[in-house]
């Protein structure tokens, strides 16, 4: 269970997005997917780390490249 903006695993971005108006777009090379919000037009590329914690870095990539508000994010991780 993420903890604010720590400890988010795979699932977790993913529930998020989909909470938050994105949805699938398409695989990636590897194991990276990309996820759309059709009313913003913002792409997050994400890659698939199992039930393992994105790092701190790479979950803040997915904030910016999301166009939502880190509180959004905060908010939805303390919940």
């Amino acid at each position: 269970m993420p903890n604010g903006l720590f400890n988010w695993c795979y699932s977790d971005v993913t529930e998020f997005l989909k909470d938050n108006g994105f949805c699938f777009l398409n695989n990636r090379k590897g194991f990276h997917e990309a996820w759309i919000n059709q009313e913003s037009q913002a792409v997050v590329e994400l890659n698939f780390h199992g039930q393992k914690s994105f790092p701190p870095r790479t979950l803040e990539t997915m904030i910016r490249q999301s166009k939502l508000d880190k509180k959004v994010w905060r908010k939805w991780g303390s919940s």
